[in-house]
């Protein structure tokens, strides 16, 4: 066995869908019934389709996003069998959408505090923008800004939700 020899300075600290810490925070049960099961991953964007259904993505009112990891019945996955890690839950489950606080999400690329959070109306997978930049076709705002920490490169960073819309 061989002695640890570099220290990784910035280690991870949290998993996308939790909170980041212990300011107020509000989320509503909602029933997820989005096009695609594989859409349904904790911290990705959610969009209201009736009266406590809602949908990854999409271009209705916003619900918020998939949080609490930790507390959802996991299914397990198809290929790992029942007790697989997932982040993904099924359709048709009551699952908890956060409309304000802090959470820990996955970004795809470099991100600054201050910069729009932005979805994919398809999937609801997260992007960002800079706050006078323009929202690309296929993405819609979500009601969050980077906060806290900037983002080198693709991978977890923390965003501060508000129900208010923040429009560049």
């Amino acid at each position: 066995m061989t002695f640890q020899s570099t220290v990784s300075l910035k280690q991870g600290f949290g998993v996308a869908g939790e909170f980041f810490d212990g300011s107020p925070h509000r989320a509503e049960p909602f029933i997820l019934q989005s096009a695609d099961p594989g859409y349904n991953v904790f911290g990705r964007a959610f969009t209201v389709v009736s009266e406590g259904i809602a949908q990854a993505g999409g271009t209705g009112v916003f619900a918020g996003f998939l949080v609490s990891p930790k507390s959802a019945t996991s299914v397990g996955t198809v290929a790992g069998g029942t007790l697989a890690p997932t982040l993904t839950l099924p359709n048709n489950v009551l699952a908890e959408i956060l409309n304000m606080g802090c959470i820990i999400v996955s970004l795809p690329d470099a991100a600054a505090i201050g910069d729009l959070v932005i979805y994919d109306e398809v999937t609801g997978e997260l992007a960002t923008v800079i706050p006078a930049g323009p929202v690309p076709a296929g993405f819609q705002l979500a009601h969050a800004v980077v906060d806290r920490f900037t983002v080198d490169s693709a991978g977890l960073a923390v965003i501060r939700v508000t129900d208010v819309p923040v429009t560049p």
